[in-house]
């Protein structure tokens, strides 16, 4: 591609970034990443699944700055290599001469770009990072900025973002009539049915969207990107890895299950998709950090909407999708910046007890939470209450929490208190 050619991309890029929707709801992160625009001269890197609304952020928080964009995932800058990058900065400055900011969407594209940020970072340019490929630009970037960025990571849509683009006011918990209940559980359950990617719940028809948006995360994040030649068996496994959201992930029953020629290629595999986002993993908790790196992971879809898109079980399994839910909007409220979440968010595995999740403060377990469907079940009740008070009591937790569809209660054992929430309530 001649400079010619080149620059006309950039014009165009430059107008379609203008483009990019800025009508919709806010997200919990423009705040904050205002702030840090304006002030710091660090780079911002934001990770993120496939159309998590990334490049919309971006641009509600640039609006107010002269913005020079680049779209690396554009197929007209197929071929485009770092040896062209220079060229593209010296465009830029001719296209935008007043530009105080400059943005790089999906930059991973280009091999050898680490350098190229770098240099600019020692230029003291004010530069935004986009990307979907969590590895590419997290451990890379670290590499060679050695702490100059600060990341964030952009989910789907959480239940009160999802609010907030459904133009509901919030209202706390204990002010809300029975009628606003029911309308708040009603509009959760529509959460759960069409998940938080930003186009759906904008009235894109979630089914065939996600499956598309599946199948382009696996060839084009994946396959393109690390060469492989069996694209079935990897569409297989994420595939079985979303519907089973929320149990205990063993390489041993993937390698069997899927004919892979060891367990390091499932592991290989899964790790493919933990760094573009489609699955997460939440490891079990321990004192001790190599029990930590050892005990067996579980899995989480990255979206009930992806979740729902590819399922084939006759029937939906209404624990697993709460759980789901409960641990993406704990991800999101706790996933902070340069904050890695499972430095925060584990769940316990002991003498015959399980805690959905645990959160930390100060590097101790501090809120233990149950997830359960329903509650009506006494030998269900007495499992999940029995779990959080042995455990509560073992490792001096401050708050106990039971999150549920509906039931709302106090429960009071041995001196400790169990808030039963509702979902809807609990993270609107």
């Amino acid at each position: 591609m001649d400079n010619k050619e080149l620059k006309q991309v950039l014009i165009d890029q430059q107008a379609e970034f203008k483009e990019i929707s800025a009508t919709t709801g806010f997200r919990l992160e423009a705040d904050r990443l205002v702030n840090l625009v304006a002030n710091s001269k660090l780079a911002k890197v934001i990770l993120g699944v496939r159309r998590s609304g990334k490049s919309t952020l971006c641009q509600q928080v640039l609006q107010q700055f002269e913005v020079g964009y680049v779209n690396f995932d554009d197929e007209r800058l197929i071929g485009v290599e770092a040896a062209h990058l220079q060229s593209i900065m010296v465009i830029l400055h001719e296209l935008k001469p007043a530009a105080t900011h400059f943005y790089f969407d999906e930059i991973q594209n280009i091999t050898g770009w680490e350098l190229f940020i770098n240099r600019l970072q020692r230029a003291k340019k004010n530069i935004l990072i986009t990307g979907s490929n969590g590895k590419l630009l997290g451990t890379d970037l670290t590499t060679h900025l050695t702490g100059r960025q600060i990341s964030i990571t952009l989910s789907p849509l959480t239940f009160r973002e999802f609010l907030r683009w459904r133009q509901h006011e919030p209202i706390k918990a204990e002010f809300l009539s029975t009628t606003e209940k029911a309308e708040l559980s009603r509009l959760f359950s529509e959460y759960c049915d069409c998940g938080g990617f930003p186009e759906v719940v904008l009235g894109e028809a979630g089914g065939i969207y996600l499956r598309e948006l599946f199948d382009k995360i696996i060839s084009r994040d994946i396959v393109q990107r690390y060469k492989l030649r069996d694209v079935r068996v990897l569409k297989e496994i994420a595939s079985y890895l979303i519907q089973n959201s929320s149990q205990s992930i063993s390489f041993k029953k993937l390698q069997e299950s899927f004919q892979l020629a060891s367990i390091v290629t499932a592991r290989k595999y899964v790790q493919h998709l933990l760094d573009v986002f489609l699955v997460h993993e939440l490891r079990a908790y321990s004192y001790k950090l190599k029990e930590r790196s050892t005990a067996k992971r579980k899995v989480y879809a990255c979206d009930l909407g992806m979740m729902r898109a590819l399922w084939t079980k006759p029937t939906a399994d209404l624990g697993a999708k709460l759980e789901t839910v409960t641990y993406l909007n704990l991800l999101a409220s706790n996933n902070n910046i340069n904050h890695d979440i499972e430095n925060n968010l584990y769940y316990l595995n002991e003498s015959n007890r399980e805690i959905d999740f645990c959160l930390l403060e100060a590097g101790k377990p501090h809120t233990l939470i149950q997830s359960c469907y329903d509650l009506s079940d006494r030998k269900t009740r007495e499992r999940e209450v029995r779990a959080l008070i042995d455990l509560g009591l073992k490792y001096q937790a401050k708050r106990l929490l039971i999150i549920t569809r509906e039931h709302e209660e106090i429960i009071e054992v041995d001196n400790l208190k169990i808030e039963v929430i509702p979902a809807y309530l609990f993270f609107s």
